[in-house]
Formats: C-alpha cells, sequence, structure tokens
C-alpha cells in the first residue's frame, strides 16, 4: 500500500479559520450580554400580554437597510439586508438533549452507504511494516545529512542531529517488532461499536487506539474501511464522545483513503465560501478548503501548500443537476429513519480532499462535487446555522477543561458516484416543548438592540484599527441555548440572526470573515453568544 503524508497546511487553514472568527469581536459587560435567566424567558414567552407572533412580522418586514458609524470607536455598519422570516404559524421553545448514536443507526447507515462492502479496521492504516518504517529511517537520515550545508550555527545543528536521531532509534525499535507485512484477514471489522477504553485495554500498543484513549477515554468509537480492491476506497468512523460531541463521517473515492477518523468536530460553512472571494478572505475561514465550482483554485490556498502540486480528479465527473443531489439526499434520510431534517444550504464546489493514504496521485487531489447542508426543520422553521458551536477551554481552578458542544448538521458530498461524504454532527432528541407558540419582541426592538450593542460589542482598541461590517442577511429561526456549564441538555428558542461580511484593518494586515455578526434572542432581546452556548 502506498502511503502518504497528512496534509499540515489544512490544518494550518482550519486553525487560521478558527482565530478569524474573533476578530473583531469583544465581550461588553452589557445586561443584554450577561442577563440570561432562562426562568424570566420561558415567562416571557408564555405572556399573551406583550409581544408579537410569527405570523406579525412575515407580512411586516422584508428587508432592512441603514448604516451606523462611530469613528471613536472604528466601526462602521452598513445593512443592505433581506430579512427571512419563516412562514410558520409559530415559534415555540424545546427541551433538547445530546444523543449518541446507537448500533441500529451504525447498521442502517452502513448498510446504505457501503451496499454491504466488508469493512475492515480502519487502524490497519496505522499499521506499519517493515519496509514502511525503513522508508522513514531513511528520509531521516537524508534530512540530517542536509543539516550539515544548511549555514546554521554548529550548536543548532547538533541539536536538530540529536532530534532526528532521536526520531531514528524510536523508528528502529519498533522496526524489530513490526509484521513483514499484514494480512487484511486479521482485520476483519464486527461491524460493532466498542468502547475506546475496551479497545486501549486490549490493544495497547496499537497506536490508533492510543490516540483514541488519549482524545476520548470514556467514549465509544467504530472505524472501518474497505480493502479498495475495486479501486474504491471507503471510510466509515463513529464516535461518541462526551467531551467534543458524537458523529458519524463517511468518504469515499477513487484515490485513497480520506481521513474521517479525526476526533474534533467541524462543519462546512459553506455561507463563507459562497459570500467570500477574495484571496484574503479565502484563507480566513473554516472552508478554507472548498471554493466555488465557478472560480478557480485560489491563488492564496496553492501558495500555502509550498511546492505541492495539485490534481483534479476527473474520474468522478459531476453532470446532475442540485435537485437531483438534493433528491439522493433527501432519499438517503428516508432510507435510514432519519427525520426532521430538511436542505438548508449547499451548491457545487471544488474540495481539497484530505488524502493521507493509499494515494496514487502525484500529488494533493481536488474534486467537484454538491455539498449540502441539512438543518433540523421544525414546522416549517429551521435551526439556523452557525459553524460557532459551544466551546470551553482552559484552566478551571486546578483542572484544565476542553469541551465542545457542536451545533447539530447533518452533511452531503454528491457526485456522478452517488453519496461521496456524509456527516451526520452532534445529534439532538426532542425531550419536550416547555412553550408551545411563544410570544415574540418586534423587530423593531431586536432591530434597536442590534444598532445598539453592534458597536459596541466590535469596538476596536486603538483608534489606526477599523472594522467594517456589511450586515446582508437577516434570518429568524431557532438555535440551541443551555446553562453555563451545560454540555447535555439545552433549549431550542427562537433567535434573529444578523449575518455578514466583516473586514478588519489593523496596520497594513486585513481579515475578512463572513459570519453571524449577532444573535439575538427573540423572545427576551438578549444577545447569545455562540460559543458560550447562552
Amino acid at each position: 500500500m502506498k502511503k502518504k503524508q497528512r496534509i499540515v497546511a489544512l490544518g494550518m487553514i482550519v486553525s487560521m479559520g478558527i482565530s478569524g472568527l474573533t476578530a473583531c469581536q469583544k465581550s461588553p459587560g452589557s445586561s443584554l450580554v450577561n442577563n440570561k435567566d432562562f426562568d424570566n424567558m420561558i415567562e416571557a414567552a408564555q405572556n399573551t400580554g406583550d409581544g408579537v407572533q410569527v405570523g406579525d412580522l412575515v407580512q411586516e418586514y422584508e428587508t432592512y437597510q441603514t448604516t451606523i458609524q462611530s469613528d471613536s470607536l472604528g466601526v462602521t455598519v452598513q445593512v443592505d439586508a433581506k430579512v427571512d422570516i419563516p412562514q410558520t404559524e409559530q415559534l415555540s421553545i424545546f427541551r433538547v438533549a445530546q444523543t449518541t448514536f446507537t448500533q441500529e443507526q451504525l447498521d442502517r447507515i452502513k448498510e446504505e452507504l457501503t451496499g454491504g462492502t466488508q469493512l475492515y479496521e480502519g487502524r490497519i492504516l496505522e499499521v506499519q511494516t517493515k519496509k514502511d518504517i525503513l522508508s522513514e529511517i531513511q528520509i531521516l537520515k537524508d534530512e540530517m545529512k542536509q543539516l550539515d550545508g544548511s549555514g546554521e550555527d554548529e550548536e543548532s545543528i547538533q541539536i536538530y542531529k540529536d532530534e532526528y536521531q532521536a526520531q531514528i532509534d524510536e523508528l528502529q525499535a519498533v522496526y524489530e517488532t513490526a509484521p513483514d507485512q499484514y494480512n487484511w484477514s486479521d482485520y476483519l471489522s464486527d461491524g460493532t461499536i466498542h468502547g475506546v477504553e475496551e479497545l486501549y485495554n486490549n490493544n495497547k500498543s496499537d497506536s490508533f487506539y492510543s490516540w483514541q484513549y488519549s482524545l476520548n477515554p470514556n467514549g465509544e468509537v467504530y472505524y472501518g474501511i474497505s480493502d479498495g480492491n475495486d479501486l474504491t476506497y471507503q471510510s466509515l468512523f463513529l464516535q461518541n464522545n462526551p467531551d467534543y460531541g458524537n458523529c458519524i463521517r463517511y468518504r469515499k473515492n477513487t484515490h485513497g483513503y480520506d481521513f474521517v477518523a479525526t476526533t474534533y468536530l467541524e462543519n462546512t460553512n459553506l455561507e463563507k465560501a459562497d459570500a467570500l472571494a477574495s484571496e484574503e478572505a479565502f484563507m480566513t475561514e473554516r472552508s478554507g478548503n472548498i471554493w466555488s465550482a465557478n472560480t478557480e483554485m485560489p491563488e492564496t490556498l496553492a501558495n500555502s501548500f509550498d511546492g505541492t502540486t495539485f490534481v483534479e480528479i476527473t474520474d468522478e465527473p459531476v453532470t446532475m443537476t442540485q435537485e437531483e443531489a438534493i433528491s439522493i439526499a433527501d432519499s438517503f434520510l428516508e432510507q435510514v429513519g432519519i427525520e426532521g431534517f430538511e436542505y438548508y444550504q449547499g451548491g457545487l464546489f471544488y474540495e481539497l480532499l484530505d488524502i493521507r493514504e493509499a494515494s496514487d496521485l502525484e500529488g494533493t487531489g481536488y474534486r467537484k462535487e454538491y455539498i449540502l447542508n441539512y438543518m433540523r426543520n421544525i414546522d416549517g422553521a429551521f435551526v439556523t446555522y452557525d459553524s460557532v458551536g459551544k466551546h470551553d477551554e482552559g484552566w478551571r481552578g486546578d483542572d484544565y477543561v476542553k469541551k465542545a458542544w457542536p451545533i447539530e448538521v447533518i452533511e452531503f458530498r454528491i457526485n456522478d458516484s452517488g453519496i461521496v461524504g456524509f456527516d451526520y454532527n452532534a445529534p439532538l432528541t426532542m425531550v419536550e416543548t416547555v412553550v408551545e407558540q411563544s410570544n415574540l419582541k418586534s423587530f423593531d426592538v431586536i432591530r434597536d438592540t442590534f444598532e445598539q450593542m453592534v458597536v459596541v460589542i466590535n469596538a476596536e482598541e486603538t483608534e489606526e484599527d477599523k472594522c467594517m461590517i456589511q450586515i446582508d442577511r437577516v434570518v429568524l429561526g431557532y438555535a440551541r441555548i443551555s446553562e453555563q456549564d451545560n454540555y447535555d441538555t439545552g433549549l431550542l428558542v427562537p433567535v434573529w440572526d444578523f449575518k455578514g461580511t466583516v473586514t478588519e484593518q489593523s496596520g497594513e494586515e486585513t481579515i475578512v470573515t463572513y459570519r453571524n455578526v449577532m444573535t439575538i434572542n427573540a423572545i427576551d432581546g438578549t444577545i447569545v453568544d455562540r460559543e458560550l452556548g447562552y
């Protein structure tokens, strides 16, 4: 099996995207931001003597236009937005809970995606034969030789040589017990979800299970791959992870195994990929490995892979329409019994593939495909998309805490081969209806809150820094909120999302993002921090 080194630049782009989300956004000590009394919110939703119903809003607002400027705070906001109000008779409050994937769900999804193809334990991709190890040792030795003519001082060269030698020594120790070759039959998958701790205890010398245990010691996992003998490489990964979220991921292509076994959940932000065309914007987004099929590969992306050759995969064409792709996705959800979701957004994109194993490409591959987001829809109103999920990381007393609860999203990748990618992140279960037919603040009140707070929240720290915000969409839908330290249960509540392009100028550096500039609770008018989760 020909192996390929992991693509480091993809991780770099993701990291830049995460940092870009925080640009031009501060946390003021306002009562609109800090006072989150859920009991009072529920009471306000039940108060029939105050507020309006969603039906009252539909005919009243279609567009919202204004300009807000503060020279002293360095912020200019231009709003020219369509106001998107769902055609529904009511918006309610629902209690929801994070839920794990079951064996039955895995079986249905696996059968529908793979068509009964025999799968093997995905950890086989991490198994190194003696030949693999010798190849890595030789690469390290060659790199160590190049240090002598590098121009570095002797002390630095010796430090680097010692580091290389330590890696070589480690590989030589592994070489002694490595197999000459491995047999696929030794890695037949039982198709079962297992506890990570169980797998680790039974296979402590296995690098994949050790890695999983370090990130998900109290969770569950399934990882299966096809053998590729039919020149179709399939990978299916499931995790139930109490710290970082639950997911199912599937990828298929004709040139090697896409990496699916990452523990951290991320959603492809199609809004950003569509809205941002500039080179600066491309490199600051989480969606940095996709671009519109109507454009060429951005030069910024190509330049970020130093000396890398890009290869377009043309033997997986896309000749179908987007409506046909949506029909395939709809049929799949029906077949596997996933209910309550509808097509939300999507389009035709190029995607840079993360093929890490068995690649037969002389470079980094990319292909054209439809990428479709599906969101939960309740009585005609969507849970609105946002790439930012609830997240907490840092020291809490003597303990270092790192937890995440991403938003619930189903995502398809489709070409003429059918479904070539499927993600289901952070599934929820609907527990109860807390308030049916909630009373809402009028849009006039919400608009006043936005205009009052948008400049304050995005205020720059120095007179030289500038922030330009262009709002092009205002959307009413649902968002999940929860108590500060609760990563298990929450409420789906009506919210207003103000979406747009944010351009931050600091000296000669320009950072452009497309994001939710502000989310406002439609019931009590408080501002929802998507990262805090409330």
